[in-house]
């Protein structure tokens, strides 16, 4: 039996009994709803996406009806709306193209075809192409298009847990399968079985909407970091590598894993865990001279978790961690003997109040809003919590945008009521300060710390700050993030992760780390340009997940440049609208 869930329209969310409910995008319940969830007084359980916009899942208290002489059991709910795979999945833009490429691999091809289309009515079409062996009827209806069942049973495969349905099928506006002489076209998990002309291997297409979709550049992203050298890759119909090799074996847990180094110019700061060369995940280890790979040599499914994001052995995942912990220490040592290097964290507040400005926000905005009605609601808003922070207003730690900033934060294309949430969660967002000095010999001033900082590079700090917010909110990014100053010989400015949780976007305030006699001006146009161009360059690595510099990140690099190209003229206002108390000359 099947738990009911109640479906809001009007509702005030604030005033529901515990139970489950279901809400559209275009109910006026909505942004009130996903207020309760921002503020964890309720539990987001799933989502799905149609024509209109997207369905959430949501439970409020708890729903046991445990009592005196009763039982408890487990609840279920329809499998229509309980889509929760997004949320298992660790960059799921990237793992998307993880799952249907390994199920091309594991059923034997050696043509790859991959990539989107726009599909009109802000949708994008998804889809991969392979010539593998294919699903017969009952493979394909009764195996494969069955939650948690796999056709992978044999040690020659990459999968075997038949959860990759779920991401890859479940939540989208509408899927298709053709394989061999059967094609079937579903929503949701209702779907019709036809019959077709004889294909060789099969086709896995989607159709994802615009603002929560994946691209083709996170399918270079994912190739890039396999090794698959026997399968021949199209990307938008154009060849890309999947021949990432491990070169020195470094460690081995015997009959479970070997981990591979093999060096490089550039520094990482990421293992990779590959089976059969098919990436899985990564793991933050600090950086590092090269690449660190975990082959894994035993079956995927005795070594990781369901979703393929993480161990479920605990020898494996133990050794990994050892080794990062080891690279970290040799790292710190390093550091801390060279004169004068520093990484040095600024944290405020702002991380503990951002969460409730954001619910207060979403609660206000009705159905189906117009752009004018929610730049009016959310200008009001944040010139209130502005005003709230007043006393902070000359500093870089814990800071808000001004009303004149907000009002050009917010003059841009909302694709979506994602792109809308996520929008809200960065303007509430105050992002904390770091700084690192890559420099031996150097000492950072004082004039850079953010409770010395001087007006000239104050004003500096802030507009980085919010350069990087403008970039991520038209990106439809909710990634949280700091922001610093980095003091290097040869980086103008890097996207840095700490602890595998933390990004952060940095500059060098020096134009000439050599000479250290300017600093960049945003009252200066062409420094202005400069920095909005590195502000979508880093935030490009955040916002998509992509940490180093290949074709993939070459790809997300110019549709993100597109997307932010009519800027200039809100730059301009968010520059001109940052005020700084004090004189900012003789400064710079």
């Amino acid at each position: 039996m099947e738990t009911p869930a109640t479906l809001l329209q009007d509702q005030e969310p604030r005033n529901l009994l515990s139970g489950i409910y279901i809400v559209h995008s275009t109910a006026r319940s909505y942004y009130p709803a996903m207020a309760l969830i921002a503020m964890e007084k309720a539990t987001f359980l799933g989502e799905n996406y149609d024509a209109e916009g997207r369905w959430v899942t949501f439970r409020v208290g708890s729903t046991s009806l445990a009592g005196p002489g009763s039982y408890e059991g487990q609840i279920t709910i329809g499998r229509d709306f309980f889509i929760n795979a997004l949320k298992d999945y660790s960059d799921w833009e990237i793992k998307w193209w993880r799952e249907v490429v390994q199920n091309a691999v594991d059923a034997g091809a050696t043509t790859i075809k991959i990539g989107t289309e726009d599909a009109g009515d802000d949708q994008l079409l998804v889809y991969c192409e392979d010539n593998g062996r294919g699903m017969d009827e009952d493979t394909l209806v009764n195996k494969f298009l069955v939650l948690g069942g796999t056709t992978k049973v044999d040690g020659d495969t990459a999968g075997g847990f038949g959860k990759a349905k779920e991401l890859i099928l479940l939540p989208w506006r509408g899927w298709k399968i053709s394989s061999r002489d059967i094609v079937v076209e579903g929503v949701g998990i209702s779907y019709t079985v036809d019959r077709a002309k004889h294909r060789t291997g099969t086709r896995v297409e989607v159709l994802m909407p615009e603002d929560k979709t994946t691209r083709s550049y996170h399918a270079k992203a994912f190739l890039a970091k396999c090794n698959l050298p026997g399968i021949k890759f199209t990307v938008d119909w154009a060849r890309v590598e999947a021949n990432l090799q491990g070169r020195d074996l470094t460690q081995s847990v015997q009959h479970k894993a070997d981990i591979y180094f093999t060096p490089t110019e550039d520094k990482q700061s990421y293992l990779y865990v590959r089976t059969k060369g098919l990436f899985m995940f990564e793991r933050y280890v600090g950086e590092i001279p090269g690449y660190l790979f975990a082959e894994l040599t035993a079956p995927s499914i005795e070594i990781l978790a369901a979703n393929r994001d993480g161990f479920r052995d605990r020898e494996v995942g133990y050794a990994i961690d050892n080794l990062a912990r080891t690279i970290a220490k040799d790292n710190l040592s390093a550091l801390k003997n060279r004169q004068g290097m520093i990484r040095q964290k600024f944290e405020g507040a702002g991380k503990f109040r951002a969460r409730q400005r954001a619910a207060n926000m979403l609660e206000k905005i009705g159905p189906t809003p117009s752009m004018v009605q929610v730049r009016e609601i959310l200008e009001r808003e944040m010139d209130t919590y502005a005003r709230e922070r007043e006393y902070e207003r000359d500093s870089v730690v814990a800071s808000l945008p001004p009303a004149p900033v907000v009002e050009a934060l917010l003059s841009q294309k909302i694709e979506g009521p994602v792109h809308l949430e996520n929008a809200i969660k960065q303007l509430a967002w105050e992002p904390d300060f770091f700084i690192i000095n890559e420099v031996e010999g150097f000492r950072v001033p004082s004039k850079f710390f953010p409770a010395t900082m001087t007006p000239t590079v104050l004003k500096l700090a802030k507009v980085w700050v919010e350069l990087c917010r403008f970039v991520l909110i038209q990106l439809g990014s909710d990634t949280k993030y700091g922001v610093g100053f980095i003091f290097s010989r040869d980086t103008a400015a890097a996207a840095v992760e700490e602890d595998d949780a933390e990004h952060w976007i940095m500059l060098n305030p020096f134009k000439d780390m050599g000479s250290r006699t300017k600093i960049w001006s945003p009252l200066n146009s062409g420094d202005l340009k400069w920095l909005y161009a590195a502000a979508i360059h880093e935030a490009t690595h955040v916002a998509d997940g992509i940490s180093y510099h290949d074709e993939s990140f070459a790809s997300a690099l110019t549709f993100n440049m597109a997307k932010c190209a009519d800027g200039y003229r809100q730059i301009r206002k968010i520059a001109a609208g940052i005020k700084m108390r004090g004189s900012a000359k003789a400064d710079d």
